[in-house]
C-alpha cells in the first residue's frame, strides 16, 4: 500500500516539475489592418442565389415561398367563405 502512494507522489512530482520546466511560446507579431483596407467591399464577393452552381437551392427556395403563399391563399380563402 505505501509503495503505491509513493509511486503517485513520485509521478504527481513529475508532473509538477515538468510544468515548472514549460517553455512561452512566441507568437508571431499581429499584423496592422488598414482601415481603408477594411472598408473597400468588393461586390464580387457577394452570394446569389442564381448561379449556376445554386440550382437546387433555388428550387427549394422557390418551393417553399410557393407553399406558403398556397397556404396563405387558402387561409384567406377558408375565413372569407
Amino acid at each position: 500500500m505505501s509503495s503505491e502512494i509513493h509511486k503517485y507522489i513520485e509521478t504527481s512530482l513529475e508532473k509538477k516539475q515538468n510544468l515548472f520546466n514549460a517553455s512561452v511560446i512566441n507568437f508571431p507579431s499581429d499584423k496592422k489592418l488598414n482601415k481603408t483596407d477594411i472598408l473597400n467591399i468588393n461586390t464580387h464577393d457577394f452570394w446569389n442565389i442564381d448561379d449556376e452552381s445554386n440550382k437546387d437551392q433555388l428550387k427549394a427556395v422557390t418551393g417553399i415561398c410557393f407553399m406558403l403563399g398556397v397556404l396563405v391563399i387558402i387561409g384567406l380563402y377558408s375565413n372569407l367563405v
